[in-house]
């Protein structure tokens, strides 16, 4: 996070709006709650004279509206779908460790969002995986696991293919799933 707030993000050429060429257009500060504190980051901006739209750009580890970042979003899906816990269960682990802590509704509301787009993620990640080595996984493997253990099975199958040098990490794949989600 501090290499974040010293260094804008890379940014697209074109806009997506139009495809007209962006140009930076200042910064705004933004809150993010990360572990046990609150820390004030810049978020980046760019115009588009073409279409008149200004977009900012959200690091990989910040979410639209969400004021905690993606690693305690991570931890309460880890603790929803790989340890099976309540919302409330949810709400006390993370009430002990993080600042403020959370509601239950919030947490509820995370995992209305993440059902949303889980069909469409799980689908981008099949149809790379599948484009790119076709027989890296077996369908038959997939068909009774639940949407979040077919993730959970795919997720490291398409990291070791499109980042073949770097180790597969656990806490890492929510960074990389918000970048892809951002594409759906």
């Amino acid at each position: 996070m501090r290499r974040y707030q010293d260094v804008p993000p890379k940014c697209e050429e074109s806009c997506p709006n139009c495809h007209g060429k962006l140009y930076k257009h200042g910064r705004y500060y933004r809150s993010v709650i990360t572990g046990k504190a609150i820390t004030r980051i810049p978020i980046y901006r760019r115009f588009c004279p073409s279409c008149g739209k200004t977009f900012s750009i959200l690091p990989d580890f910040l979410y639209p509206y969400i004021v905690q970042s993606g690693w305690i979003l991570q931890k309460a899906w880890i603790l929803r779908y790989v340890r099976e816990n309540s919302y409330n269960r949810i709400q006390s682990a993370i009430f002990l460790n993080e600042t403020g802590g959370i509601s239950y509704k919030t947490i509820k509301r995370w995992d209305s969002l993440w059902r949303i787009k889980k069909e469409s993620l799980i689908h981008l990640l099949v149809y790379h995986l599948v484009d790119v080595h076709p027989t890296a996984i077996d369908i038959r493997e997939i068909k009774p696991l639940t949407d979040e253990q077919t993730l959970l099975y795919i997720l490291p199958k398409v990291w070791k293919i499109f980042h073949s040098t770097t180790t597969c990490p656990f806490y890492g794949f929510f960074n990389w799933i918000n970048q892809l989600m951002n594409k759906i």
